[in-house]
């Protein structure tokens, strides 16, 4: 079998193996979308050090924010009030699992796992944000209150359930698809490439594998989903479960763009105490994951291909269907969307340049905020160009347009 023709394969079945887990996800996390809108989150988290950590950290689970959506949203929550240890928590504990991950996590690697990446999330998410805010107080002062919140207008439960298709196709999967391919594209290349047993003939050390994956996933941006079939197709070529934990734990909590905004946002000891917090619990619960797998006689669980519990034809139709809404969104935002702008220059409608937007979650928190403003209709972000283009009744009021942008957490 030719080289092309060997990733190929293997690319087209991890694509296979989490298109229906995936998409049970989506819908999971639709629900949760319903009942668990940001401006209920927004309320629950205040000044109270401990109390707010254990919120926000709970808050943030189920929440479908990846890694760059979760940032504007939590830079937003510091401005309104929440303390440093629950701005932590919730940005470190919403994009490692979510539904969508989790059941990505199952698919791929078993229920060992995917339950102990649960547990580690809540674990990393609640010691980082109390060390933040024992270690971390002195810095910058506590913002000033904003008690408004119609930076994110409050809908109807029915007007968010009719949202779902639109949430799920735009919103979650608008956020992944690149590093979902991306990821994917990787673990085949991976699966491919590297010799059985690589990892421990190379490296030697569950300890020197679990710093190298340290290393790599504190700076790198990836998302909790995306991770999850290289962190597979990694412990396939011999690397331990507890250093692809390390990675799962680090990849979507960490990034550059994150470690600047905590910078910014917190300050710089509240930046050095988080990342030394994720560090230092990432490679301690990794090297516990060690220990219970092989005491336990857990090992052969957490391998690839060992729970067919699924018919081919349902996995099969996972991938037939999540193809299709892969390549009705492409479609959508690279040739209609751009269509669209052209027409709206055409228009004359008004358009401002907004910093920050980095997702699909991003473009509709914006189209929201300037939803919030009065006499403005005919909203269209288009996230390639970073713009928000609308029409408004009265010009006077752009001014409360870019003022609801930037409560939301974006600038103008």
């Amino acid at each position: 079998m030719s080289f092309v023709a060997h990733v190929s394969k293997e690319i087209l079945f991890f694509f296979n193996e989490i298109s229906i887990y995936l998409l049970f996800g989506f819908i999971v996390a639709g629900i949760l979308y319903v009942f668990f809108p940001e401006s209920v989150i927004r309320r629950h988290l205040g000044r109270d050090s401990f109390r707010s950590v254990i919120k926000s950290t709970i808050s943030g689970i189920p929440l479908p924010l990846c890694s760059c959506g979760v940032v504007p949203v939590a830079a937003s929550l510091r401005k309104s009030g929440a303390s440093k240890g629950s701005t932590i928590s919730f940005l470190i504990a919403t994009p490692q699992v979510g539904a969508d991950s989790f059941m990505i996590t199952y698919s791929l690697l078993g229920w060992v796992f995917a339950l102990f990446r649960i547990v580690a999330s809540l674990v990393t998410a609640l010691a980082a944000g109390i060390m933040v805010n024992i270690l971390g107080r002195n810095g910058p002062d506590q913002p000033e209150i904003v008690l408004r919140d119609d930076a994110v207008p409050r809908e109807s439960y029915y007007k968010r359930l009719k949202s779902i298709p639109g949430y799920i196709e735009y919103d979650l999967l608008g956020s992944l698809a690149n590093a979902l391919l991306a990821g994917i594209i990787a673990a085949g290349i991976i699966s491919a490439l590297i010799p059985d047993g690589f990892f421990e003939k190379q490296l030697g050390s569950d300890f020197l594998s679990m710093l190298l994956m340290l290393v790599v996933g504190i700076p790198v941006y990836v998302c909790a989903a995306a991770s999850t079939p290289v962190a597979a197709s990694l412990i396939m070529k011999g690397l331990s479960p507890g250093a692809a934990l390390v990675f799962l734990l680090t990849g979507p909590a960490t990034n550059a763009m994150t470690i600047l905004t905590v910078f910014k946002v917190l300050g710089k000891k509240s930046t050095v105490v988080y990342l030394s917090a994720i560090a230092l619990i990432s490679l301690l619960l990794g090297y516990l994951l060690n220990i219970f797998t092989a005491h336990f006689g857990f090992q052969n669980v957490i391998i690839l291909h060992n729970h067919e519990i699924l018919p081919a034809w349902l996995k099969a139709g996972g991938s037939v269907i999540l193809a299709m809404m892969i390549g009705w969104y492409y479609l959508k935002i690279r040739i209609l969307d751009r269509v669209k702008g052209e027409r709206d220059v055409r228009d004359n409608k008004i358009s401002l340049s907004v910093q920050g937007m980095t997702c699909m979650h991003c473009a509709g928190t914006v189209k929201k905020a300037v939803e919030s403003v009065a006499g403005t209709s005919n909203i269209d972000v288009h996230l390639d160009e970073k713009t928000v283009k609308f029409e408004i009744e009265n010009a006077d009021n752009i001014e409360k347009v870019k003022q609801a942008i930037e409560r939301a957490g974006y600038g103008v």
